[in-house]
Order: C-alpha cells, then structure tokens, then sequence
C-alpha cells in the first residue's frame, strides 16, 4: 500500500511539472533610451539703419516740428532675417496709429482728432520690400489705391482692408532665409494739404512684421 502512495504521489509530481514546463516561455528584454522630440523655431528678427538684429526696433521713422509740404523721412529701412531653424512661408507687413491729441494749442481746430486723422497727411512717397517699390509697382493700377480718397498714397491708406486684409500686397510677401535678409523701406512726407485740425498732434505709427509658416495663415 506503501508503494501504490509513494507511486502516486510520484505521478502528481511529474504531472505538475510538466504542466509547469509548458507555461515557461524565454524572455529578454532590451531598450531604446534618450528619445527625445525637439518642436523647430520660428524666429524673426529685425534691424534698421541704426540697430542690430533682434526682437525689435523703435524709431526708425520719425518726424518732428513737421512743415506742412516740406517736412519728410527717408528713405529708411528695417531688415528681416529668419534666426529659427524653420523655413517660413510668406511674411505680411501691418500698420497701425495712436495720436496724441494737444488741446492746448489755440490754432488746433480739432482737440478730438483720429488716428486716421492725421495718418491721411503723411505721403507715402516710397515703399518698398525685397526690391519692389509698391508704390510705383502696384499702387497705380489698383483700383482701390486711395482708400481714403484724398488723392495720394498714405499712412492711413495702408490701415484700411484692401491693403492691410489678406489678399492685398501687404500680405504674402517672400519670407527671409536664414542665410540672409529682405529689407523693407519706407519714405513719408508731410501732405502741403495738411490743415489746422492736427497742429500740435502727434501720431505714433508701429509696423508689424509677422513670418508665417504656411500659404493660409
């Protein structure tokens, strides 16, 4: 009787490690370390007659003590070159004013003057990017090429939709490389057409350049 447990238990034992057996699968495991996922730049910077590359630049076009038909800037410029390591698109350009309204000066007709204002009074007598002086270029036959229907070129032409939206030719504009630069230029004169409302007013004007990565942005 003995023998017949001692068999038995002897069997239950090969059976369970064959059971054992059959579930023992090989295993290595290895691996991939210091994956990392870096987004590209974009990275536009500018520089004018008198400043290097960098975030920005202030006062490249200024005018003061102005003479209505006399007073002008220019031609200056502000470069644009690409720093980041991605490739843009097109480059669009945009204006915008703040005035300075001065109601202490006795001959001002208007102490409540518009940015728009005084924006109409200062010509544009050049302007130009990558070469094309627009100007000359574009502006003579665009049907809308006086917006303001003052009967020139101006600072506030250049704030209103059929230059400034997409499609007008401040948009879409060939993007700098990063192995050089585009320059804009731009030359302004004080309108003789100037009138008491704006004397003593000034107009603070930014130009925003922004680098775009694809056609529809």
């Amino acid at each position: 009787m003995r023998k017949i447990l001692l068999s038995l238990m002897t069997l239950v034992l090969v059976v369970g490690m064959v059971g054992a057996g059959a579930l023992a699968y090989f295993q290595d495991t290895e691996t991939s370390t210091g994956n990392t996922f870096t987004a590209g730049t974009f990275d536009l910077e500018v520089g004018d007659w008198n400043e290097g590359f960098g975030d920005g630049v202030s006062a490249t076009w200024t005018m003061s003590n102005m003479v209505p038909g006399v007073t002008t800037v220019g031609p200056l410029y502000v470069n644009l070159q690409n720093a980041g390591s991605l490739v843009g698109d097109h480059v669009e350009v945009s204006f915008s004013h703040v005035i300075t309204d001065t109601p202490d000066v006795e001959s001002d007709t208007n102490w409540n003057s518009t940015p728009g204002e005084m924006a109409e009074w200062l010509e544009i007598i050049a302007m130009s990017y990558n070469g094309t002086n627009w100007v000359t270029a574009f502006i003579p036959n665009d049907a809308n090429r006086d917006p303001n229907n003052n009967s020139f070129f101006d600072l506030e032409d250049v704030t209103m939709p059929s230059y400034a939206d997409e499609g007008g030719f401040l948009d879409n504009l060939p993007a700098p490389l990063a192995t050089g630069y585009r320059s804009f230029t731009l030359e302004l004169k004080f309108n003789a057409g100037a009138t008491n409302d704006i004397q003593g007013d000034t107009l603070t004007t930014t130009v925003a350049f922004t680098l775009n990565q694809e056609a529809s942005q």
